[in-house]
């Protein structure tokens, strides 16, 4: 059900690392495969060992949750020890294997033809430098390898459509979206020091707080590129989470944040709840379900507004009523009856999102 092919590797499950601390060596990466991952994404080699600044994660605020800052770099170990050790760890696990590489034309030209016969695939990611080094960098790359190149997006400063245009010409198979995003910071009030120890204290945002970022850049180049393989990355923690990428266009999901805070055992996690959702849909592999959101995708804003009902599985909680700034809503949790006023109801659609039943529908006005 979970089974998928991407560019002619063939991979148990549409989970997959990504690269970052959770795959920092062969023994992080068994791990991962242990834990039900479907693909192995390496941490990014580079020509230089990275000097990674301490500290280098940090969960910003209690009230983000599963989110996180990093000024975690590419990996602090000599390229060296991944050609000669770890990535065979990595092969052990009988999953596809990526090498993630960074950062320049130069890296690819000494990295590519001794990693090419340690892995499947290659990812590389292409953001904070200009257009030019960028396409140098595709371009030195797919010289060295026949293998498939993806190319990690973020949104930081480029339109990703013409980036993508720009790296399709030089031949790379597909795209992961996103990395994590930024710069940011995060103060402890207490201290009154940075909680990341880099340079003028600043960071990356990964996990929940950047999801909705990646689902929307994923819908827009599955748009453009309908049968460009895409990973969809950003806070993935749940299936709901992944199949929601999948809805937008992705073919596969990559996590990271969410293993560093659940531990490896998240990715076995995800792909059985992925799995759970095809059945109560009714669809017997999951990449039936690739695209399907984007014929709802409304080409024009809606400004017709909805009203909200309810189902009998309403547990009277108040949270809507709470929530709703136009006082559409009322509540009587003594005689466990609800009202909505549809002169009042405004069409929002807060309340059908905070449910915690998921009771509430948003229903055309009539």
């Amino acid at each position: 059900m979970l089974s998928t092919e991407i560019c002619g590797l063939k991979f148990t499950n549409p989970v997959f690392t990504a690269a970052g601390p959770t795959v920092h060596d062969g023994y992080a990466i068994t791990r991962c495969a242990k834990g039900g991952a479907g693909g192995i994404v390496c941490k990014t080699v580079s020509r230089v060992a990275a000097k990674v600044p301490r500290t280098c994660m940090a969960r910003p605020n209690p009230a983000l949750r599963d989110t996180m800052l990093n000024v975690e770099l590419w990996t602090d170990l000599p390229p060296e020890a991944w050609i000669n050790g770890e990535y065979q760890k990595a092969r052990e696990t009988g999953l596809p294997v990526i090498a993630s590489l960074g950062y320049t034309a130069e890296d690819m030209n000494e990295l590519v033809p001794k990693i090419d016969p340690l892995v499947d695939a290659f990812e590389f990611s292409c953001h904070y430098t200009n257009l030019n080094d960028i396409k140098a960098l595709a371009h030195s790359l797919r010289s060295n390898t026949k293998k498939p190149i993806f190319a990690k997006l973020s949104p930081h400063g480029y339109d990703l459509l013409s980036l993508a245009d720009s790296l399709k010409q030089e031949g790379i198979n597909g795209f992961v979206v996103m990395n994590s995003l930024g710069p940011c910071m995060a103060i402890n009030v207490d201290s009154e020091k940075p909680l990341l120890g880099g340079a003028a204290g600043k960071g990356w945002l990964s996990g929940p707080s950047v999801h909705p970022i990646a689902v929307y850049w994923v819908s827009q180049l599955a748009q453009r590129f309908p049968d460009t393989p895409i990973i969809g990355a950003g806070g993935v923690s749940t299936g709901r989470d992944a199949i929601e990428f999948i809805l937008a266009g992705a073919t596969a999901v990559q996590i990271c944040t969410a293993a560093i805070y659940g531990g490896a055992e998240v990715y076995g996690k995800v792909a059985r709840e992925m799995e759970e959702i095809c059945k109560k849909k009714g669809v017997s592999n999951v990449q039936e379900l690739r695209g399907r959101a984007l014929k709802n995708l409304p080409s024009e804003p809606n400004l017709v507004p909805r009203v909200s009902c309810a189902d009998d599985s309403c547990v009277h909680c108040g949270s809507c009523e709470k929530v709703c700034i136009y006082e559409a809503i009322k509540v009587d949790k003594t005689g466990k009856k609800w009202s909505v006023d549809a002169s009042k109801c405004y069409g929002c659609g807060l309340c059908s999102t905070i449910c915690p039943k998921g009771a509430i529908k948003m229903v055309d006005r009539k």
